[in-house]
Order: structure tokens, then sequence, then C-alpha cells
């Protein structure tokens, strides 16, 4: 990290001298720090878009689902009351530096997977009755444009000569979503499905800790908060956690007991849940 950063960060949280700063590497297209101060460790994060209006949001999503008693790591205040800075054409949050259990994908104890889904339900609980003015929601999925995309693929496909393994793999994929996606006659529209709740937008195994009993002990990483039908989030935690490989036993397990903590929490009617899958199921489809 750059000396002028360093000041500016100092200046503008009036943090006593920087011990050290290291780039934790952890995270996808993440940009984000270790900070050792004579006062303590701090957590620097860059965000990887320039809107200040967004940045806003997210924070106000932290402070409600915080406020409703999910443990969110919050941003640390300015010495003018902001939870951000803007440095150069970046916007930075410093937050406490806090540690716990995040095992490797896979490796989660039923205990992590119960915890897991209950804590979801809580935050889909609190999201419902939020009125956080919020833009973004789901928008579903489009015929044309995803075909407009698959072509586009294959037309770089076809200029490769020499085409490694991940260069076929990649023409099987996108062949047979060319397949699905022309069969499928199935909008948004028709499932019934609202978007009716402030959500996490990236709730997933790696985006918690846990702490030595199993418990989801903080929630972080808010920056894809929007409104969306509840089940959205539900079945794509479930994909990412979960489905590590294929659809082997002991993954139908994880996400049955995942799935059931959840509903325990928050139940919900069949129809939904059935809806619910299908529009999942049909973005994954129709995504590249």
């Amino acid at each position: 990290m750059d000396q002028k950063l360093i000041q500016e960060i100092k200046n503008t949280y009036n943090l006593s001298e920087i011990l050290s700063s290291e780039k934790v590497n952890k995270g996808f297209l993440s940009e984000n720090y270790k900070i050792s101060t004579e006062k303590g460790d701090f957590f620097l994060k860059k965000y990887r878009f320039n809107d200040r209006k967004k940045i806003q949001e997210i924070h106000s999503a932290k402070r409600y689902f915080s406020e409703g008693g999910v443990p969110v790591i919050m941003p640390i205040n300015t010495l003018s009351g902001e939870t951000f800075l803007k440095y150069e054409d970046s916007y930075l949050a410093l937050f406490p530096f806090v540690s716990g259990l995040q095992p490797e994908r896979g490796d989660l104890s039923d205990k992590m997977i119960v915890s897991l889904g209950r804590m979801l339900g809580q935050i889909h609980l609190l999201g419902r009755e939020s009125t956080l003015k919020i833009e973004g929601v789901f928008s579903g999925w489009g015929k044309e444009d995803a075909l407009q995309i698959a072509q586009s693929i294959e037309d770089k496909l076809e200029q490769v000569e020499d085409k490694n393994d991940f260069d076929k793999l990649a023409q099987k994929v996108v062949t047979l979503k060319k397949e699905l996606i022309n069969k499928n006659n199935v909008n948004f529209s028709d499932l019934g499905l609202e978007n009716d709740h402030l959500i996490h937008g990236d709730y997933l195994d790696q985006n918690v800790f846990f702490d030595e009993d199993g418990n989801v002990k903080y929630v972080f990483d808010f920056e894809k908060t929007k409104n969306e039908p509840r089940t959205q989030e539900l079945f794509r935690s479930a994909t990412y956690s979960f489905l590590n490989t294929d659809f082997d036993d002991v993954s139908i397990r994880n996400i049955n007991l995942y799935m059931k903590s959840y509903l325990e929490v928050y139940p919900m009617r069949k129809q939904e849940l059935k809806n619910g899958l299908t529009s999942h199921y049909l973005k994954s489809v129709h995504g590249f």
C-alpha cells in the first residue's frame, strides 16, 4: 500500500502510527488490506465500483440488518462521520479486523450447515420488512440476449485452432445451454415471484465466519444487496455452498439439511419453493 494512501487513512480515521499493511488475497475481484497499528488491527476494503450512492446503499443495508440482530461487520466512522472515504478514483472503508472459522468448501459440520441456513432465514425475515430505497432488482432472464452471448462465445472458440480441454468443455456447455434456452418458454413474470425481500446478495459459506461451536459468528460482503425473491438467494447459496462437484449423496443430504434449517426459521409454501427453484434454474441456464 502506497505511503500517500497510508497517510490519508491515518488522517481520515485519526489512527496512530501504521506499523504494517499486507494485502488480503482471499476473495474474488477484491483488493483488501490488513492494517496493523498501535491501537490494534483493521481491515481496509477497496470497493470495486466507483459509485458513492451504491456504497451508501450497501452500508444502509448493513446497518439495517445489524440493528435487526444479524452479526454484520460494520464499517468504522471517519472523523467527519461518514462510513467510507474517497481516495483518488476509488472508495474505501475501514472495518475492525475480526477472525473466525472458515472451513474449506465441503468441510462444513452439520452444526455449521444448520446455523448457515437459520441465519439466512433470519436475514430474509428482516428483509421482508425493509423499506430501504435500494436500487437494483432481480430482472429474470432474456432469451435473445442469452443467445447473442452464446453466439459470441462460439465465434471466439471457432477462432481457436488448437483447442485445449477447457475450450472443448466450453463448446459443450454453450451447445447445451443454447438447446435449453431455445426450448424454454417460461418468463420470470409467469412464476408469480416478487422482488419483495431485501437480500444479502452473495450469501454463502465463504462470506461468513463461524465460532468454535459451529455457529455463524459474522456475516460480511453485502456488495450485491438488492430486492429480489428470497428463493433466488436461497437456491443460489445452496448451489454455491454445497454442490462442489456433482449431485452426489453428500451434496443432496447437505442441501436438505440447509433448506430444512432455513424453513424452520422462515417457512415457505411448496408452490413458492417449486417456482423459486424453476427461476433459479432458468437464470442459471441463461447465464454465461
